[in-house]
């Protein structure tokens, strides 16, 4: 759960799962359970000194999200009576509805519930006991698909009267705030040497633009998400959070550490931190706080009201790094020669560190299998070093080509000190496939619809077939007897035909419909 707030010109409020930031002024229990929670700077009402308290939380579960607006005596903590509200919702420009609403213990609470319903509906309920986070007279609840999706936010809240209904304030309480929920993006890319791989992004702004490429020739992941550059919208943002989730079968991203680039300049290396304590994924997080945004916009000439972001394995890519499933362990794992070939012999460094003890390298018993098409080729058990790097040569059988896992387990006796690190016996690299120059043009015609999904497909397929279209070898799956071609290799072929994306990005699309028998070869 998260919450955001982002008072426009005048505070902001963000937090994660492991941190929470203060934008503006003072919070309480701000972490708690995923409750966001901003108290905005004083204003006068008659003769006293008021806030407003919001509070935001995706309860009771990701389909719900809350968020409360309270009125209260800044000096007493005192709530305000009668107020009457005037709240409007605008998601991305567009104003989705308003209410004006009145409340007599001065509490407007407001559900926005994800629904299959094109259509916005609007109801106003009362509230039991438990109706509500802060226990308000009435809800109002907000229905329609629009509210599946996070980013932010943006609400207009205008406040006519308060004491007593016929107290109509001149001029009203006029409040901009912007609240951003979690939202999280899935994107395929389709590896040359590591196949189909699944890669997320978790934003804690806004919502990412429909942009994600993977470059295989670089490592490198990219994409973009809307933000204004001007200096009065960089002081009332703390922070910029966003994480990347990349499976750990993806041998590529296994390095040890990333260098990251927004809007073409490097971030300070703080700005990219790595977790590996999930068994199954990594998540690089990159934070960037104020200064590092307000440094940025310095350099930036042309802000296109966006923030880029790409994101690619420091220099030197090896070692591969990873943390055992119990957290305690980190293993760091290279090899020589670097190229891995099949019927060779090659020689794997490896040491065991203690995270616990600030990644001290340390002897343990481990047992090491060797995994190739699900079948072990190899296996070892022994003790760690705890000075120097451990070494084990392994002689890879003629047969064994593509990816090939390390498996590691048991490591001190314990069944969840277990991680893998997978490798490529024959890498394929990029400059190895071919694509005539002039399938550019069928690619755009296609992605503007000048020709037809058939016609393109009969195309490919004519021209892998006859060899004049060369891709790296792509594993078949028996073909579901449909032509759906997903959207985002037509996206990316558009994309490849202006010359915005690498070959290697419309490669991965070529190879995913012969991997789906959508093209056959």
């Amino acid at each position: 759960m998260f919450a955001c707030f982002d008072m426009k010109s005048q505070g902001v409020l963000c937090f994660s799962l492991v941190t929470c930031m203060l934008l503006f002024s003072s919070i309480s229990e701000s972490y708690g359970h995923g409750l966001g929670y901003e108290i905005m700077p004083p204003e006068m009402l008659d003769s006293k000194l008021v806030s407003l308290e919001i509070s935001s939380d995706t309860w009771p579960d990701e389909y719900t999200k809350e968020i409360s607006f309270a009125l209260f005596e800044t000096d007493t903590g005192v709530a305000v009576k009668n107020v009457t509200y005037f709240v409007m919702l605008t998601k991305q420009n567009e104003v989705l509805f308003d209410i004006t609403s009145q409340r007599d213990d001065g509490v407007f609470v407001l559900k926005l519930h994800t629904t299959e319903d094109d259509q916005i509906a609007v109801e106003e309920e009362d509230s039991n006991f438990f109706g509500s986070l802060l226990s308000g007279s009435k809800i109002v609840n907000v229905k329609g698909n629009v509210f599946g999706s996070g980013g932010l936010y943006d609400f207009k809240v205008i406040i006519t009267t308060g004491d007593d209904y016929s107290n109509v304030l001149s001029p009203p309480l006029d409040y901009d705030v912007g609240i951003s929920f979690l939202d999280k993006t899935s994107h395929s890319v389709n590896d040359i040497n590591f196949g189909q791989q699944k890669m997320s992004v978790i934003t804690y702004y806004e919502l990412i633009n429909d942009d994600f490429t993977y470059d295989q020739n670089k490592k490198m992941i990219s994409y973009s998400m809307p933000f204004d550059w001007s200096e009065k919208n960089i002081l009332v943002t703390s922070v910029m959070h966003q994480e990347i989730i990349i499976p750990k079968t993806f041998g590529d991203l296994m390095v040890e550490s990333f260098s990251a680039n927004v809007n073409g300049f490097q971030v300070p290396d703080g700005v990219i931190t790595i977790d590996d304590f999930s068994a199954e994924n990594r998540v690089a997080h990159i934070v960037l706080n104020q200064n590092d945004i307000l440094e940025l916009s310095k350099k930036i000439d042309d802000f296109s009201n966006k923030m880029d972001f790409s994101i690619m394995p420091s220099a030197d890519n090896l070692p591969l790094t990873t943390m055992t499933e119990n957290a305690q362990y980190k293993l760091n794992l290279s090899w020589e020669p670097q190229s891995i070939k099949s019927g060779s012999i090659i020689t794997f460094y490896f040491e065991i560190l203690d995270a616990f003890y600030a990644d001290k390298q340390v002897s343990v018993s481990y047992d090491l299998s060797i995994f190739h098409d699900g079948k072990e080729i190899g296996q070892v058990s022994s003790v760690s070093a705890d000075m120097g790097l451990d070494v084990i040569e392994f002689d890879i059988p003629d047969n064994v080509s593509g990816v090939m896992t390390l498996q590691f387990e048991n490591l001190n006796g314990s069944d969840l000190a277990n991680a893998i690190l997978p490798v490529v016996v024959n890498r394929i690299n990029i400059d190895e496939t071919s694509i005539p120059a002039w399938i550019k043009n069928n690619a755009g015609w296609w992605a503007t619809d000048q020709i037809d999904d058939s016609s393109f497909l009969q195309g490919i397929q004519y021209l892998i077939q006859e060899e004049i279209m060369v891709i790296p070898p792509t594993e078949t799956s028996e073909s579901m007897g449909s032509q759906a071609v997903p959207a985002w290799i037509k996206n990316n072929a558009g994309w490849w035909a202006t010359d915005q994306i690498e070959d290697s990005s419309f490669l991965q699309g070529i190879q995913y419909l012969v991997q789906k028998g959508i093209i056959v070869v």
